[in-house]
């Protein structure tokens, strides 16, 4: 498609692929070793990719789990995995892409709640049993 980023295989940091996916490097990374997996069709939302873009998804997923280590030389010690769906969930490109964050222990001062922490509701505090 004609104007879109992800569209221009050729201006990306590709560091694999699969036949429906490829795996990029992130512009501006959240942390080191930051990547997108990005579908090669163009299509705007999650809920419209084909039952096997959907199914090839995971084994990308851990394809690009394991490029990520090997270029890190470790494994962090977590992940934070997500699609921003919609452009009120954060989307800027209108191209179906998850993104896949190495995470470290310290990285952030209270990590709890996770992707929660997006949303203006999140009180890990307020979670707790008792």
């Amino acid at each position: 498609m004609t104007g879109c980023m992800f569209c221009d295989r050729a201006a990306q940091r590709i560091i694999g692929e699969s036949a429906a996916w490829y795996v990029r490097l992130d512009n501006f990374p959240a942390n080191p070793g930051h990547v997108q997996l990005v579908t090669k069709r163009h299509v705007v939302s999650v809920f419209d990719l084909y039952g096997d873009e959907e199914a090839e998804l995971h084994g990308v997923r851990l394809y690009a789990r394991d490029l990520v280590v090997a270029r890190l030389g470790r494994a962090p010690d977590g992940w934070t995995i997500g699609i921003n769906e919609g452009k009120a969930a954060g989307r800027s490109i209108d191209h179906v892409h998850e993104h896949l964050i190495p995470r470290y222990v310290g990285d952030v001062p209270d990590p709890r709640g996770g992707i929660r922490q997006c949303a203006p509701h999140w009180d890990p505090d307020a979670w707790a049993l008792g």
